[in-house]
């Protein structure tokens, strides 16, 4: 079975990254330039609520439109894609040492091991741990990202016709990592995601993503919270959680008060997997985690660092989506950093295009 999350070295036209999400499509290209690398576009087009729920794409039609307005608008063509994290899967397997030739075999019999899905009906790729130990054993650690096959057509049959032509497909925390983890650094971070309606949590050690999950909990639940305990509109509410987030003054009690449960749950449910991290994986798969990242659109609210930092004997700081893109001595994107924090998957994506990342 061929996997479609990698492209042969032959296709080497440029391509955009291009990040589909719950709320949005967001596309951002990026070109060599001073220093390093620049924004030469990006944009994005949201798309109604419900359209893609928990990854799932509950109307392909609705969603095909969205990316052809954005096709047409943009003038795009070929684009590296995000995939749904949480229609997916991650395992980590010890398998014996075979050639690579044999390897994609090995691990196609093994697979349905490790995920609940036949592996005649996965589409799956992997990523060798290089690791001294299992080397000298005569083993070898791979970290498997799969699929469902059905999951993957579907997205194939929404992008026919749109104008994008997919030439690669990967998941959006393996995207993320290539932009907030700097180039060549490999320790262990957790990164938490944290989007509109989900945070995704996954921790990359060696440069590799080696484990992840995602949280029904994001930055509209919080807007949510506002709204009902203050009895304010929406938009309203919206605007008082950028404006005081949990940091507000003693007269903005109220707003902090609101979402406080919420944060408590997602702080929590961060304790649990980095806790989980450092029991399970910690002495073999990279060492314990030495950072926590903070990227998504809820990286703007105000005190999240510290918040979420309660508990965790770590550093806890926003991500730089920028970090291997350019420097800002260098350069200083259009694209400022508040709004880039939604763009991160779509930048790592466009990263792939890079010498450094190929």
């Amino acid at each position: 079975m061929a996997s479609v999350f990698t492209t042969p070295r032959f296709l080497l036209m440029s391509a955009v990254g291009l990040d589909v999400s719950a709320d949005a499509v967001r596309f951002i290209e990026l070109e060599p330039g001073k220093g390093g690398l620049v924004v030469s576009r990006y944009a994005t087009r949201n798309i109604p609520e419900g359209v893609i729920t928990g990854g799932h794409v509950g109307d392909k039609k609705k969603l095909k439109e969205a990316i052809a307005l954005l096709a047409r608008e943009h003038k795009l063509s070929f684009a590296n894609i995000s995939l749904p994290e949480e229609q997916g899967y991650l395992a980590n397997m010890r398998i014996p040492r075979v050639s690579p030739k044999e390897l994609h075999d090995a691990i196609e019999i093994r697979l349905e091991e490790h995920i609940p899905i036949p592996a005649a009906d996965a589409v799956f790729d992997y990523t060798v741990v290089d690791d001294p130990a299992t080397r000298r054993s005569g083993m070898i650690d791979v970290v498997v990202s799969a699929l469902p096959k059905a999951i993957v057509l579907d997205y194939l049959e929404i992008f026919h016709d749109t104008g994008v032509i997919p030439k690669a497909f990967e998941f959006e925390s393996g995207a993320m990592a290539r932009a907030v983890v700097p180039k060549g650094d490999k320790g262990t971070f957790l990164v938490a995601d944290v989007g509109k309606m989900m945070t995704d949590v996954f921790v990359v050690a060696g440069g590799v993503v080696q484990f992840s999950a995602s949280l029904d909990i994001g930055g509209h639940y919080l807007t949510q919270a506002i709204e009902r305990a203050l009895h304010v509109s929406c938009e309203e509410a919206e605007m008082l959680k950028v404006k005081h987030g949990l940091v507000g003054e003693e007269k903005d009690k109220a707003v902090r008060a609101a979402i406080l449960p919420t944060m408590l749950d997602l702080r929590a449910r961060l304790l649990r997997h980095y806790s989980y991290w450092q029991t399970h994986h910690g002495e073999k798969a990279g060492g314990n985690i030495e950072c926590v990242y903070i990227t998504g659109g809820g990286a703007n609210l105000r005190g999240i660092e510290e918040y979420l930092a309660i508990g965790l004997d770590v550093r806890v700081v926003t991500a730089n989506p920028w970090v291997n893109v350019n420097s800002f001595e260098n350069y200083v994107p259009e694209l400022k950093l508040r709004e880039a924090y939604g763009y991160t998957a779509a930048i790592g994506l466009a990263l792939r295009n890079t010498a450094a990342f190929t």
